[in-house]
């Protein structure tokens, strides 16, 4: 039996990805502890993960993130997963040198793990549930615009040395938290999606797509609509959804329109505030979206990479409202491959939307674009293919 130790952050984009993993790897005789927030412990221990709890608050995206993605300060993200680690790490060092498991798999957005394999002198797996941070990437859409001044980058490597000293780590960049790749580095997109994958190492960069585990913690639910009456389904996520003016937007483009629509607005927006709900529209604060999806004829998304994966697994159409600056380069690459289209925040109206939706749902060559990316997405492998390259890995790396 080998042992596997996952480590993450408090953020359902970053989490959902890896529960199937883990759930593989349980059903397959393998024994896996998993390092996350308590707020996290039914939904790790719904996959059979041993359960290993550390304290952090729950993680929102720095405001430099998501302000004008034409001026992205990337020291703000820099300095987010540098905070990350000083928190967790001190949490689970020792704790993971008890455990003594052979292998470390870790989230890019928690290199607490990166760190504490470091440490340890433990083999680690890099989880990407979105893009790699490859040259194409980075030289296209707002991610090229990225900048960070020198004294923002300077104070973050006094504390990052400050820290690699701490724990007799050898001397790393700022940048190196983010762009740190390992010998096998599993990336829960297809390649066909990653800007410049057809370049990147097959061996080190493992595209598998999806990772589909249907989520113990979602609600039921039961579509009313008239039958066959198309279903639009509107969500912004579970983090930048407190959009009520976006909200009253889709009361007002889609009330009396030809569509059942669906619409998750988020735990933080009182429903009250948006008005009268129409009558077409069923409204929750959470929705279990594999459910919604698997009956949705258009998606109108912020274009997190979840929602993204999640839409194409089952051959749904996008619009993107996206929110920061990932989600713009998802909505860039949505338009580029023909699966929907992107529309800019500040331009929305009644107008833009129906438009959208209309041009979406009835564009021959975009539908059979969906449904060409649908079996790519498919055949990727998703969470099997995963497993299987970690226990390979693990075998020749112990």
């Amino acid at each position: 039996m080998t042992k596997y130790a996952f480590l993450n952050v408090p953020a359902y984009g970053h989490v959902n990805p890896t529960l199937a993993v883990a759930h593989e790897l349980v059903e397959r005789g393998e024994q896996v502890s998993y390092y996350l927030t308590e707020a996290f412990r039914a939904t790790i221990e719904s996959t059979g993960a041993t359960f290993q709890p550390y304290q952090m608050d729950e993680m929102r995206p720095p405001q430099g993130l998501t302000a004008n993605p034409q001026n992205i300060n990337i020291s703000h993200l820099l300095g987010m997963l540098l905070r990350t680690s000083t928190i967790i790490l001190p949490q689970v060092v020792e704790r993971l040198r008890a455990e003594r498991p052979d292998c470390i798999i870790y989230d890019f957005m928690c290199p607490a793990g990166y760190m504490a394999a470091q440490v340890l002198g433990i083999p680690a797996i890099n989880l990407r549930p979105s893009y790699v941070p490859s040259k194409e990437m980075m030289s296209r859409g707002p991610l090229a615009r990225a900048q960070a001044s020198g004294s923002d980058l300077a104070a973050l490597q006094e504390q990052l040395d400050a820290l690699s000293a701490r724990y007799d780590l050898p001397s790393m960049r700022p940048m190196d938290i983010w762009t740190h790749h390992e010998d096998l580095n599993i990336c829960f997109i297809p390649r066909a999606f990653q800007p410049g994958g057809e370049a990147m190492d097959d061996e080190r960069f493992l595209f598998v797509g999806p990772s589909i585990f249907m989520r113990q913690d979602a609600p039921p639910f039961e579509l009313k609509r008239v039958e066959g009456q198309p279903v639009l389904y509107i969500s912004l996520g579970t983090v930048m959804n407190n959009r009520p003016d976006f909200f009253r937007l889709c009361f007002e483009s889609f009330a009396d329109q030809p569509w059942h629509v669906v619409m998750a607005h988020g735990p933080r927006l009182d429903l009250s505030a948006l008005g009268p709900v129409p009558a077409n529209f069923q409204v929750a604060s959470y929705l279990p979206q594999l459910e919604v999806l698997q009956q949705t004829s258009v998606f109108i998304t912020h274009g997190g990479m979840n929602s993204t994966m999640e839409s194409l697994f089952y051959g749904v159409p996008l619009i993107v409202v996206p929110q920061q600056p990932e989600q713009f380069m998802t909505g860039q690459r949505v338009s580029e491959l023909g699966l929907g289209t992107a529309l800019k925040t500040d331009e929305l109206s009644v107008a833009v939307l129906r438009q959208a939706v209309e041009r979406v749902s009835g564009d021959p060559t975009i539908r059979a674009n969906v449904e060409a990316m649908q079996r790519t997405v498919r055949s990727s492998g998703g969470y099997r293919q995963a497993a299987d390259a970690i226990t390979r890995f693990a075998a020749t790396h112990s």
